[in-house]
């Protein structure tokens, strides 16, 4: 049997306590423990793993803490996660005979950021090149790595995210008049948020986010109430009980956030039958239709987002609109069919 493991670069053991899609949603594992079902004896580690961690963590950097999760991939089949390009120069170095998956969340903001840098670009390239895969969570993240790096053809996947829809249930009748906001992602803006409350102060909108996104807003109005870094079990009571889901992000060529920002928001929403305003993205072509599953508008645009929200005060609309995304993601982004087209991408890379 395979052995996968995966790297996560937060605190999932310490945050989550039980059974992984029991106890809480298994959204955030990204189809792990879908994979026996598949012939894949998967597992996952983070950096509280690595031996002494608590005083590595005083002395380096995320980067340097990352690439010493590298001697903890020993004896696997494939690795998986988000974070890898920083163990492949160890990799190569001890030349490993595991297959490293990187998960693309955020390659395309990295090269936003580092396109005037031929040396850093020429890097990264060399690091991508070290990878035995690549999986995106869009597809336009698929058609730009190829094109701006023709040797990775044959390499890169699209695999959709998913999302825990036996643990989130839809809620469609008996909600609350609050507007919610939710987001740590610093592709977040909050701003545009503000503005919009400000032109509705009749209705209340709660905002669920970091001390961090709030950092460059100094005015918030009357009718927001803030909450920060909410338990998973609080902001699922937010889910089932607010009016919409404004889920507004900064355009594609702002180089903060993951190149998919608000992506596991979207699906957690539309999961749990909670109507969402959505910022327009590249990614959202894979995973909604406008007016059909969500309302999607254009980036920084005030006048058309309080037009949006004017229009699913409609209840037929808001209905009809939350129905459509349940059923889109039961069909289409389940973390159960995520983990199946996962375990094929790495069937596929350890192969090979």
């Amino acid at each position: 049997m395979m052995n996968v493991l995966y790297i996560y670069s937060g605190e999932r053991k310490k945050t989550y306590q039980g059974e992984i899609g029991k106890a809480y949603s298994d959204t955030s594992f990204y189809g792990l423990n879908h994979l026996a079902k598949e012939g894949i004896d998967a597992t996952y580690k983070e950096f509280s793993d690595v031996p002494f961690s608590p005083y590595i963590k005083k002395i380096t950097g995320f980067r340097s803490r990352h690439a010493c999760m590298y001697f903890l991939t020993r004896g696997y089949d494939v690795v998986f996660g988000a974070s890898l390009l920083f163990m492949l120069p160890l990799a190569k170095l001890f030349r490993s005979k595991s297959k490293f998956v990187l998960l693309n969340t955020g390659i395309m903001r990295t090269l936003l950021m580092h396109r005037k840098s031929r040396m850093r670009t020429a890097v990264f390239s060399r690091l991508l090149s070290w990878c035995d895969g690549i999986v995106c969570l869009a597809q336009f993240q698929k058609k730009a790595l190829e094109k701006a790096f023709p040797q990775l053809s044959g390499k890169v996947f699209f695999v959709p995210l998913g999302v825990d829809v036996t643990y989130h249930m839809p809620v469609y009748d008996g909600r609350k008049e609050y507007i919610l906001s939710v987001g740590r992602d610093l592709g977040r803006d909050y701003g545009t948020v503000m503005r919009v409350a400000s032109l509705l102060p009749h209705r209340q909108f709660h905002v669920v986010l970091s001390k961090r996104n709030l950092a460059s807003i100094t005015d918030i109005p009357a009718n927001v109430s803030i909450f920060y870094d909410l338990s998973a079990k609080d902001l699922e009571e937010k889910y089932t009980e607010a009016a919409l889901l404004l889920l507004l992000t900064h355009n594609d060529m702002h180089t903060d956030g993951s190149d998919c920002s608000g992506q596991t928001v979207l699906l957690d929403a539309m999961a749990t039958g909670l109507p969402v305003i959505v910022t327009h993205k590249q990614y959202l072509k894979d995973y909604v239709i406008d007016r059909k599953e969500a309302y999607v508008v254009s980036p920084y645009n005030t006048e058309e987002i309080v037009r949006a929200i004017a229009d699913l005060d409609n209840i037929h609309i808001q209905t009809s609109m939350a129905e459509n995304a349940r059923l889109r993601v039961v069909k289409d982004f389940s973390t159960k069919r995520m983990g199946t087209q996962l375990a094929d991408v790495f069937k596929i890379v350890y192969t090979r």
